[in-house]
């Protein structure tokens, strides 16, 4: 039983030694990466702006054709002014509508009166734009743990013994434990343990 318990003790310490230098080949940080995360918000618009338009140029232009001009008679000047009067006072809306692609469209007005512009040029906005915006989260650091426990030991007839101990986790997560084991009958046993996370796929 003596030769047993040295081989299991040495199996132990071999599996140890094992897993010590498994896990210290991989460099293991104790500081958690930050968490990135994005989310995409849509800004609606829904206005109208109204816009001064600058006159950039007048140029005079003598058009041509019979309407343009005075007339042989008395009837006929008065009917080709009537006419003329009347284009001129006619109030036009022109009307154009700038697709976005995909995020919608600005329809711009101008009313033309008197041979220019009259009020104001008008936009009409309707589109929505998309804003990426990103989140980092930085978790809580990890922290050295310390527990106090015990277990008990027993069969099915009576209970034999409890052992009371310590397990301490570092940042690594990797816990140590230390307890003492006080069977019912009196005697007194020491352990050591060793635990290594192990990350599952």
């Amino acid at each position: 039983m003596k030769i047993k318990f040295n081989y299991l003790v040495i199996g132990i310490l071999v599996a140890i030694i094992f897993l010590q230098r498994s896990c210290n080949g991989k460099q293991i940080s104790s500081t958690p990466e930050p968490i990135v995360t994005t989310d995409t918000i849509w800004k609606t618009t829904h206005d109208t702006v109204y816009k001064n338009v600058t006159v950039l140029k007048k140029e005079y232009i003598k058009p041509e054709g019979e309407q343009y001009t005075s007339g042989e008679t008395i009837d006929t000047c008065k009917a080709r002014f009537q006419n003329l009067l009347k284009e001129h006072l006619v109030r036009t809306v022109y009307s154009d509508t700038l697709t976005l692609d995909s995020l919608g469209t600005i329809v711009v007005r101008d009313t033309v009166w008197l041979n220019k512009l009259y009020g104001k040029r008008e936009y009409i906005k309707d589109y929505k734009i998309p804003f990426v915006t990103k989140t980092i989260t930085k978790p809580e650091p990890p922290k050295r743990q310390m527990y106090l426990g015990g277990n008990l030991f027993g069969n099915s007839n009576s209970m034999q013994g409890v052992t009371p101990g310590l397990l301490y986790k570092n940042k690594k997560d990797q816990i140590y434990q230390v307890n003492v084991g006080i069977n019912f009958d009196g005697t007194i046993t020491y352990g050591l343990g060793a635990y290594w996370k192990i990350k599952l796929k």
